[in-house]
């Protein structure tokens, strides 16, 4: 978390200065690199992960809430519980960081941009908004099913390609995704720090008694190490 929140210091820092950028700047020429790499099969795969962001960011954490609690699934409830919580977070700060840094995209002050899904773009550039959703999204289902790579190993690769996607239709820096990616993860990482303070709260809107934690300590006979053992149902 201390990592994330240093390189998130260190983006706002500089990124202002950014605000015309020179050719020679390594996030320049890694813009450049990125979306001068045009392909039909580029075009076409970024477009289906691009445009698939908000329908994810909407859809996944309410239909694991209503599906948690329609089957009884305390696991699968408390997972769209967080998995919202991490998204209404990482949007509300990166709203706050966009506001503030007021950073122009690269097509506004660049030359010879290759430019899509521009109905998707704000004026303001820092941090990707898209890039934040889709790597809060990877990060609570990393935490969540980190026994189930068959899950997190997917929402990660799809992440990914949305941040690179962005780069490609000429939205957004290296930086800009590098600083939404940090601001999707930490969210996600603080929204797990605090789950239970935050799933009873769920748990009690809905008047439903949520699972219990029963602690014990265990002393074996003839000496030995103590053992505490939690269970939870």
């Amino acid at each position: 978390m201390s990592l994330c929140t240093a390189a998130l210091q260190l983006l706002v820092l500089f990124v202002p200065a950014f605000s015309q950028p020179d050719p020679s700047n390594i996030d320049v020429r890694l813009f450049r690199s990125i979306n001068n790499s045009q392909s039909q099969f580029k075009s076409s795969l970024l477009d289906v992960t691009d445009k698939s962001v908000w329908p994810i960011a909407v859809a996944t954490p309410i239909s694991m809430t209503i599906y948690g609690l329609l089957t009884e699934r305390n696991e699968t409830f408390e997972s769209g519980v967080l998995l919202g919580c991490s998204e209404v977070l990482a949007y509300s700060v990166n709203t706050l960081l966009k506001e503030g840094i007021d950073r122009e995209r690269p097509y506004a002050v660049l030359s010879n941009v290759h430019i899509g899904h521009l109905d998707s773009a704000d004026p303001y550039s820092f941090p990707s908004g898209h890039t934040a959703g889709a790597f809060a999204i990877a990060t609570m289902l990393t935490l969540r099913y980190s026994d189930k790579p068959e899950v997190y190993i997917p929402a990660i690769v799809w992440a990914g390609l949305v941040g690179y996607g962005r780069i490609y239709f000429g939205l957004h820096y290296p930086s800009d995704v590098l600083g939404g990616a940090l601001v999707g993860a930490g969210s996600s990482l603080l929204v797990y720090r605090y789950r239970d303070e935050i799933l009873p709260i769920a748990y009690k809107l809905l008047g439903k008694k949520g699972p219990r934690n029963v602690s014990a300590i265990v002393l074996p006979f003839g000496g030995g190490t103590l053992v505490n053992v939690a269970v939870r149902f």
